[in-house]
């Protein structure tokens, strides 16, 4: 019979330690990380507006590219239209990759910063290159001197 009451009163001290939830430390909990959260958001954001501009800078750069290429004839035009149709790829790979930062969990965005920063800064050195190999020959300079014989 002891041994019966024991039970009964063991089980009535555990069945509403069971039933207790802590709401206060939960509700506590998402209120600290809200601040953060919001922080990270606009952090986000400022970001994704930041290479958003640069794109749009991309599109007038590859703008002038083009006009560019419409002066030359032949052979070279073609070269340069290819060359450009490649960084029109290469840009459009990096608004994808923008629009995945857009999506994903404002936690991790960070993590996928450093590819869009990466892809950029290859998009940046393209751009600099394909303007270089063709560039406007109104400039009156040719891209390399001419080596000395002596």
């Amino acid at each position: 019979m002891k041994l019966l009451l024991s039970l009964v009163a063991v089980l009535l001290i555990m069945v509403p330690a069971c039933n207790r939830t802590d709401s206060n430390r939960t509700r506590a909990a998402s209120e600290e990380r809200t601040p953060a959260t919001q922080d990270m958001k606009q952090q986000r954001d400022d970001y994704v507006k930041a290479m958003e501009a640069k794109l749009d800078e991309f599109d007038q750069k590859i703008k002038g590219l083009e006009e560019r290429a419409s002066a030359l004839n032949g052979a070279a035009k073609e070269d340069f239209k290819k060359s450009i149709d490649r960084l029109r790829e290469q840009r459009n790979a990096v608004a994808k990759q923008l629009d995945d930062v857009k999506r994903v969990n404002v936690e991790s965005w960070t993590t996928m910063k450093n590819k869009v920063d990466s892809a950029m800064a290859d998009l940046e050195q393209s751009y600099e290159q394909i303007s270089a190999k063709y560039e406007p020959a109104s400039t009156g300079t040719p891209k390399t001197q001419p080596k000395s014989g002596y």
